[in-house]
């Protein structure tokens, strides 16, 4: 396997159609085709299926697809490493989130560190939350946008708090249950539940709401949403209520409203994660340029 395959595999999958893919990577279409059938080969599985009407990818090809993705991005990530290595003022930092929401708290600090330090390179990595927390641990990560409880038991890693965030839940403007200032899981027992998928933020532990999310999915269809935005858009055309923590909230369409949930029910503590041991000034900058509540 190498380099010139998962490039052309990944072309090809991004515009199913194998000549548009050649002119993109100045090959000719034979080449590409060359590459991803040694490509197969060498996985012992079929990643494409082509004729002369269509190409669309395998089951197997869909779950490459992301392998190759990541392969290629972390040799880009190395060639860049060795590329600078000779320039000490360079320095790459790697910081995770798991939402596109959550790139608005990453402004302060950005701005800050790049006025400070020309050669400061921020790389901000959008994945679920079990790739980060596996990235965290490889120490492929600087610092990690997270709640408390989502890193509570990765050893060698200390949280700075950045807000405390309540459960909102999010309807339309013209339901019944928007004329209330507040919501409670009576109010709720009828209607469908979208929820973030536990990938975006984890249960960690029991609790009264973790339990009545998965006993209310037993009776209803309730729908895991693979990111908040899509969650406010299912809300929007009237698929559930949304129940997301409050920072998920703060920018609705006109359709929308957003009321609390069980507000009693106490709140979730997001902020910024680091490791303990090793921080340099970048990180210690980075943190300080965050508006920290105190731990």
């Amino acid at each position: 396997m190498n380099t010139q395959q998962l490039l052309c595999f990944v072309c090809v999958a991004d515009r199913l159609n194998f000549t548009k893919a050649a002119e993109e990577l100045f090959l000719s279409p034979p080449t590409v085709t060359h590459h991803i059938q040694t490509l197969e080969a060498e996985l012992g599985t079929a990643l494409l299926i082509r004729n002369s009407k269509m190409v669309r990818l395998t089951e197997a090809g869909r779950g490459f697809y992301n392998d190759a993705k990541e392969i290629l991005a972390k040799i880009e990530i190395a060639q860049k490493k060795l590329h600078d290595a000779a320039h000490t003022a360079v320095r790459l930092f790697h910081i995770g989130c798991t939402s596109s929401t959550e790139l608005q708290y990453l402004k302060p600090p950005l701005r800050a560190l790049g006025q400070r330090y020309p050669g400061f390179n921020p790389i901000v990595h959008l994945q679920d939350y079990f790739s980060l927390k596996n990235m965290f641990e490889a120490e492929q990560l600087d610092v990690m946008l997270c709640t408390r409880n989502m890193i509570r038991k990765l050893p060698g890693c200390e949280f700075h708090p950045v807000a405390e965030a309540l459960l909102y839940a999010v309807l339309p403007a013209d339901s019944p249950l928007a004329q209330k200032g507040e919501l409670h899981y009576a109010d709720l027992q009828d209607q469908r539940i979208l929820t973030l998928h536990p990938k975006m933020v984890p249960f960690e532990g029991g609790g009264r709401l973790r339990d009545w999310i998965i006993d209310h999915g037993l009776n209803h269809m309730d729908i895991h949403c693979e990111s908040d935005r899509s969650g406010i858009l299912l809300a929007e055309c009237g698929y559930g209520v949304a129940l997301f923590p409050e920072f998920y909230t703060q920018e609705l369409p006109d359709t929308l409203v957003r009321r609390p949930f069980e507000p009693g029910g106490g709140t979730l503590t997001f902020g910024v994660a680091c490791r303990k041991q090793g921080k340099d000034d970048y990180v210690k900058e980075f943190l300080a340029a965050f508006p920290l509540q105190k731990a």
